[in-house]
């Protein structure tokens, strides 16, 4: 993550290069830091872990198993696949604004993606221990799981959103010190800090969705509120007088859509899976 970050206004606006690449140089900066990822973990699996190995007698595919898994880690995946989507469309939205703009709306969405990691851990920690006891049909526990992590990931999240609205700049600043990137940067991270608890039922819910073994109706959520961003933006986009907050704003109109549909399907699976 903070390779991206750095490589961000680098590879997409040139800086210390003189060779800006746009949207390339967001996708190269992006597989560059993945690639690295790859790396470190392939040394790390060599030299230090002592504990797993590879069993040839266990090669032999399991297309039960397999089903099983990617009936739940399909959905779940794809969620991933979507906001890669979403964040394609937005550059291609402000491609027409200028390196500047592509490289501000990068350094923003990676250090908010960055903010996002402790509801992520809070939700993704929600989901053996929800799924335990979703197992054990200790049903009422599996509700109050799912209220608890709720309630922590909202708390969390309303700080880090009253952090970002007091003073978004100096996360951005850490990154660059271009007026233009900086600006577009902070504004970005301060009206989508907006849709921070939002985000936090959002993760919350997808985590019991796991724990029940269903993951559709978090890909179905997902799916929607790409519909609901895509369509509009781009319609924006051709609008006369069009400005990129538009998108900003649209962005944390169609979270919290995503939030309440989540949760209206939250229920929906409580009420039908967790009979007593």
């Amino acid at each position: 993550m903070i390779l991206n970050t750095i490589l961000a206004p680098v590879l997409i606006a040139g800086w210390g290069t003189g060779h800006p690449l746009g949207v390339a140089g967001a996708a190269l900066a992006s597989s560059l830091a993945i690639a690295a990822g790859v790396a470190l973990l392939a040394v790390y699996f060599q030299k230090l872990e002592h504990y797993v190995r590879f069993d040839r007698a266990q090669w032999r595919p399991q297309l039960s198993t397999w089903a099983r898994m990617l009936n739940i880690g399909l959905p779940a995946g794809g969620e991933f696949g979507l906001m890669a989507v979403y964040a394609a469309v937005i550059y291609w939205i402000v491609r027409d604004f200028g390196a500047a703009a592509q490289a501000g709306f990068g350094i923003g969405l990676r250090v908010m993606q960055a903010i996002f990691l402790p509801a992520m851990a809070i939700a993704f920690a929600a989901a053996p221990i929800a799924g335990q006891n979703f197992g054990a049909k200790h049903y009422a526990r599996v509700r109050e799981t799912f209220r608890s992590a709720a309630l922590a990931s909202c708390a969390v999240m309303a700080a880090l959103t009253i952090f970002c609205q007091w003073e978004a700049g100096l996360l951005i600043r850490a990154f660059t010190s271009d007026p233009p990137v900086l600006e577009v940067g902070a504004e970005y991270l301060k009206i989508t800090s907006w849709n921070f608890v939002a985000v936090g039922l959002v993760f919350s819910a997808s985590s019991l969705f796991q724990a029940m073994g269903n993951t559709w109706p978090s890909f179905a959520s997902s799916a929607s509120r790409l519909v609901l961003f895509v369509v509009p933006a781009i319609l924006l986009s051709m609008t006369p007088g069009f400005r990129i907050v538009y998108v900003w704003y649209l962005s944390v109109a169609t979270i919290a859509a995503q939030a309440i549909l989540s949760l209206i399907l939250l229920r929906r699976e409580f009420r039908v899976r967790l009979i007593a």
